[in-house]
């Protein structure tokens, strides 16, 4: 470590141990408590007033003088942790009482400056929550929001008192109270001069519906006087309508009775016919069942007679188709030496199967 370096570091730090005192401080543990109390005395002596740039600096100043001892004592320890392998684990627990203790003496010289910075964000945060919904007051200005509710929020708005309750943040709040009063302002008046237009227009509807009404109604009592003249034109005719069909149904059945009467005569007189033909029918259709019975067994003793001479011719020819193959054996048989009586009887022998695995292919 060079001269400046430990200059700038006796500076910044709240003590400074020589190599010899750092051997026993970090392997026995001597002096340590005694160490400590020092230094939490040297950072806890000055009480300095956190309403003030100052005093919030010397807090700030503090803490890092402990965060920076915390450093050069964790530096040494570490250094004697390189040099004397055999003791690293006391080095190590002694190191980590020193970092502990300083880190929570860091917070706690440092408490009072967080607490500080802590209500100074809490108290930025609620001054630009109260900005923002200043802000959305006037961006949500629509000409789609009813007048009431427009009348409402340019209220809010002009009531948004601009005193030292906005701190720093009161030029901000000036400007957005003036724009949102102004559009709030020029959008209600678009807004109250729409519902004029619409409520005049809902007054010319009314008178509108109103006429139309009136037409409606004098146009179903012309309807129903038409109606009642029309059905009564339409009675009249049907009445005269009913006495004309009346008496022409009167002549209908007078007409209709002669003609019932004509129609049963003539209705006599077909089934009288009628009969005289079926009976004629009777006896022809039974002179044709009897013709047809006698050509039907006709046919059939022919057919029969016909498959008896093709059964007949069939069988002769066969016979005499058998008789020359079996004619043709005899006489090769006999062409090998076999006498024509053996061979003969050989070949009836075969046709009759009366010799096994030996047949004649016909």
């Amino acid at each position: 470590m060079t001269e400046q370096a430990k200059t700038d570091t006796a500076q910044a730090q709240l003590v400074v141990i020589e190599p010899t005192t750092a051997v026993t401080l970090f392997t026995e543990g001597t002096g340590v408590n005694e160490l400590l109390a020092d230094i939490r005395q040297k950072a806890t002596s000055l009480v300095p007033d956190t309403t003030t740039t100052k005093g919030r600096k010397e807090i700030a100043s503090i803490a890092y003088a402990v965060a920076k001892t915390k450093t050069y004592l964790d530096g040494l320890g570490k250094e004697l942790t390189d040099q004397y392998k055999a003791i690293p684990r006391k080095i190590d627990e002694h190191r980590k009482t020193i970092r502990d203790t300083l880190d929570a003496l860091k917070e706690e010289v440092r408490e009072p400056l967080t607490r500080f910075e802590e209500a100074e964000a809490a108290r930025v945060e609620a001054l630009q929550s109260r900005l923002v919904h200043l802000n959305e007051l006037g961006s949500a200005a629509s000409v789609e929001i009813v007048a009431a509710d427009l009348q409402a929020m340019l209220l809010e708005v002009e009531q948004t008192a601009l005193d030292d309750s906005w701190q720093e943040l009161l030029p901000q709040a000036t400007v957005a109270k003036e724009l949102a009063a102004k559009r709030l302002g020029e959008t209600l008046a678009t807004r109250l001069k729409y519902e004029a237009e619409q409520a005049e227009l809902e007054v010319l509807r009314k008178k509108q519906a109103e006429q139309e009404r009136i037409d409606r109604e004098r146009l179903i009592a012309e309807q129903a006087a038409e109606q009642a003249r029309l059905q009564e034109e339409n009675r009249q005719r049907l009445e005269r309508e009913a006495a004309q069909h009346r008496e022409q149904e009167a002549q209908r059945q007078t007409q209709a009775a002669l003609k019932r009467e004509e129609q049963a005569r003539r209705d006599a007189e077909a089934a009288e016919l009628a009969r005289q033909q079926a009976e004629e029918n009777a006896v022809s259709q039974a002179e044709e069942a009897a013709t047809r019975a006698a050509e039907q067994e006709r046919q059939h003793i022919a057919d029969e007679q016909r498959l008896k001479d093709e059964e007949s011719a069939r069988r002769l020819a066969d016979r005499e188709h058998r008789g020359r193959i079996n004619s043709s054996i005899v006489m090769d048989l006999m062409g090998l030496g076999l006498a024509e009586d053996v061979a003969v009887n050989l070949v009836k022998y075969i046709a009759s199967n009366k010799i096994d695995h030996l047949t004649i292919n016909y």
